[in-house]
């Protein structure tokens, strides 16, 4: 690790072996003398599992781990830079976990469960455990190393401490030691394949000697913090969590990168192609088609420093180069943003590397202070998963424990607290809607019903936070967290600064729309009555065509800057948020809320009626805080001012606008500068996150009619981009209609 170039032209390049490395994980190539087989490994982690009763689960799940990486095949492949491949075993220790949760929704937690089942079931909200949507403490895990980390729990181990303490010092040191274990052994495979593939000999014994610095403290240069990034995030997601976000590419590793170059340890290529490599590996994990891993890029460290830094724009460079659709970004936009940057993340989205959501630094900053996060603290928030917010190394948020269809409440209050297509009761009773004299009365009966649901499904999940330790113990990604390791205490047993839960809003859009039907055409207007408007709702519009034509063209719809319907959808973003901020959660927390939709736009949809906005039963809802589908008829401009009427300091959990444009709206270098005055425009209104998708609706036809000609088309799903080619139809569709308009 001590020569004048680290890296050189010897051996392939990335675009040699990257179309081999895509697969790696389809079939690796486990060497069978460095482990035991897939069946006996399972039979010995079934022994073990049988000792479940006899000590903490903490402490078995720890000794499970250590099992298994212990005896578990491994492979080094000579022509890759990193090494990280063991065999999961079909990521046993994550099915194991879901027995236990399986255990207690069956047992203690059986009223629980079966809350949250019929809430699935019915369309009103989508809930669970959330042990998704967390990060490890990324740059403390870099500052100290397997090494350094392992050595402050021996020395808490050694302190006096109580038995909750000593059982997690116990089971981290086990799990960290098994970690550095591994490390050794892939070092001992990297040492034979260099003896074994002279072609790569030079790639191997660079390997083996990053590996060989990793095992005896922290990472000293910018290739031994990737490798051990993404070791770490292999093994982390191998103790059952997914992690959601890298943290910022810049904190975590432009100082290795600089030290390097100054040094004269590495050069720009070197570095540009190490990163291929590492990013790679997320690409070849979700290979087009999944959530993806979030880095982000930019934002505030004090009041006037932007961390945009050297290898912020030689990591945009490469993202431009790739077009991957994984990983993905988040990109911090605040007063101090570098005009190069800037200009830099608009070229990429003009060009269709559409893989990331703009956030509004500045206005984040307020809704995190405005939670009771400390000034100091603020400014280390990552985006975990899509868009939400959480304080690295020192707070657990849980962002997706609940997600909510705010449009259900207005069924409920139509139907008296009934769930239309399945009949089931599982509203209170609000009245008979054809009795209520005032749109203030129905919409008193629907914040009633929303009320309700939220304080069900709340309650429903503080049982399960509190019995997160009987589910998910987690000595591993914990003890990234100072706070853990200064307490004694586990994620699951409040161990970092702040516990708290996501709650997440959607279907803004059509709760708006359908409110506003009901106040013009049954309260306004008189034109029809509220029992003539469920019979509508109860035929799916059915023999009630021009009665529909009339409600979807002639009633103000969010999102087109009509003062009347945005000030409902304003009224209920503020039921909502009241309802879910500062709640106390099962962990000593609160919960904080979101608004937006992801994908379950389509799961929450299908178990939805029709509503009286003109949406049929069973369609998707609308996605994110935008406009329903085919309603955003006075262009975006329109929409921007519509949706930054919301307050998004009371949404500290994060929200995201879909931008739909033509990629003639921004072509040229004139397109560049018309996405840089989109975006201030949004943000200098109070708006909180962008992302875009520049597509043309006779192109998406095409990709579907011949998939094989459009393999690399990418849209913005979500939180994340897919190649269009992978979506189901109704997705497919869901793309199509949506940029049908656009010209």
């Amino acid at each position: 690790m001590k020569q004048e170039k680290m890296f050189t032209a010897i051996g392939p390049g990335y675009y040699e072996v990257k179309d081999r490395l895509f697969d790696q994980y389809v079939s690796p190539a486990y060497d069978e003398s460095t482990g035991l087989p897939s069946g006996e490994l399972e039979k010995g982690f079934a022994a073990l599992a049988r000792q479940d009763g006899t000590m903490s689960r903490m402490n078995l799940r720890s000794r499970l781990f250590a099992y298994l990486l212990d005896n578990t095949r491994i492979d080094v492949d000579p022509e890759d830079w990193f090494a990280d491949h063991f065999d999961r075993c079909g990521d046993i220790l994550r099915k194991h976990r879901e027995g236990w949760r399986k255990e207690l929704g069956e047992g203690a937690l059986a009223d629980d469960a079966q809350l949250l089942a019929r809430g699935f079931r019915t369309g009103s909200f989508n809930a669970e455990l959330d042990l998704g949507h967390i990060s490890p403490g990324w740059r403390f895990l870099l500052q100290e190393g397997v090494p350094g980390i392992l050595h402050i729990l021996r020395e808490k181990q050694q302190q006096p401490c109580d038995d909750t303490a000593r059982d997690f010092y116990d089971s981290a040191i086990r799990m960290y030691t098994a970690v550095l274990g591994l490390i050794g052994r892939l070092e001992a495979q990297a040492r034979r394949m260099q003896a074994a593939h002279p072609e790569s000999a030079d790639r191997m014994e660079k390997l083996a000697a990053c590996l060989h610095t990793l095992q005896e403290g922290a990472p000293q240069t910018f290739y031994e913090a990737l490798q051990l990034s993404y070791l770490m995030h292999q093994c982390i997601e191998f103790e059952g969590e997914y992690i959601r976000s890298m943290g910022s590419f810049e904190l975590n590793f432009g100082r290795f990168y600089e030290a390097d170059l100054a040094a004269g340890r590495i050069t720009e290529e070197d570095a540009k192609e190490l990163i291929r490599f590492f990013w790679l590996k997320f690409f070849s994990n979700t290979r087009g088609s999944g959530n993806g891993k979030n880095f982000y890029f930019g934002g505030l460290t004090d009041d006037e420093t932007d961390n945009v830094g050297p290898l912020t724009y030689l990591a945009m460079d490469v993202f431009y180069e790739l077009n991957l659709t994984d990983p993905k970004l988040s990109i911090k936009i605040n007063h101090k943003t570098p005009q190069r940057f800037f200009e830099m993340i608009a070229k990429c989205l003009r060009d269709g590397r559409t893989n990331m959501v703009i956030v509004n630094d500045d206005e984040t900053l307020e809704a995190i202070r405005k939670r009771g996060i400390p000034k100091e603290d603020s400014f280390d928030y990552l985006l975990i998963g899509c868009y939400e917010p959480a304080i690295e190394g020192k707070e657990v948020a849980c962002n997706m424990c609940v997600k909510y269809n705010l449009s259900k409440p207005v069924e409920l209050a139509l139907f008296g607290g009934q769930d239309p297509l399945t009949g089931e009761k599982i509203g209170i009773d609000t009245g008979d809607s054809e009795s209520f004299a005032s749109f203030d009365e129905f919409y008193c009966a629907y914040e009633r019903q929303m009320e309700k649901q939220l304080r069900d499904v709340q309650g429903a999940i503080n049982q399960y936070e509190e019995r997160w330790a009987d589910i998910n113990p987690e000595p591993l990604i914990s003890s990234t967290f100072a706070s853990c390791l200064e307490k004694g205490r586990d994620i699951s047993q409040r161990g970092p600064v702040y516990n708290n839960t996501g709650s997440m809003g959607g279907g803004l859009a059509n709760a708006a729309d359908s409110l506003m039907t009901i106040k013009k055409l049954v309260f306004d207007e008189k034109r029809y009555t509220m029992a003539e408007l469920k019979a509508m709702l109860r035929a799916n519009f059915e023999g009630y065509e021009r009665e529909h034509l009339y409600i979807l063209n002639r009633v103000s719809k969010w999102g087109n800057n009509q003062e009347d319907v945005d000030a409902i959808a304003k009224r209920v973003a503020q039921s909502y948020t009241g309802f879910v901020n500062g709640v106390p959660n099962g962990r000593g927390g609160r919960y904080n809320a979101s608004m937006f939709t992801l994908d379950h736009c389509f799961s929450l949809g299908h178990r939805t009626g029709a509503l009286p906005d003109g949406r049929l039963a069973h369609h998707y809802i609308a996605k994110g805080i935008g406009t329903m589908t085919g309603m955003d008829k006075a262009g975006v401009t329109a929409q921007i001012q519509s949706v930054s009427k919301l307050d998004f300091t009371d949404i500290p959990n994060g929200s995201v606008l879909d931008i739909y444009l033509h990629p003639s709206a921004v072509d040229g270098e004139k397109g560049i500068h018309t996405l840089i005055n989109l975006i201030r425009t949004y943000f200098n209104r109070g708006g909180y996150g962008l992302q875009f998708n520049i597509l043309n609706a006779d192109d998406l036809r095409k990709a579907q009619q011949h998939p094989e000609e459009y393999a690399t088309l990418q849209v913005r799903v979500c939180g994340w981009n897919v190649y269009f080619v992978t979506l189901n139809e109704e997705q497919q569709n869901h793309f199509i209609e949506t940029t049908m308009q656009l010209v």
